[in-house]
């Protein structure tokens, strides 16, 4: 499956019960996907603070 309608045509073909465990598991990566993010955006902020002169806050 390589395309948005591919996968929307096999969704339909699930039973109710594996579909629920897909809403699943799509909550819990769209949340480590955020997570990541977040620790990406972190890493930014620390490397950004190495190049400012001593005392710059970051944030």
């Amino acid at each position: 499956m390589s395309t948005v309608a591919e996968i929307e045509s096999a969704i339909e073909r699930l039973q109710s019960s594996e579909v629920a465990e897909l809403a699943d598991w799509l909550n819990e990566y769209q949340q480590m996907i955020q997570a990541s993010g977040a620790v990406f955006a972190m890493y930014d902020c620390e490397e950004d603070s190495c190049k400012k002169p001593a005392g710059g806050s970051c944030g």
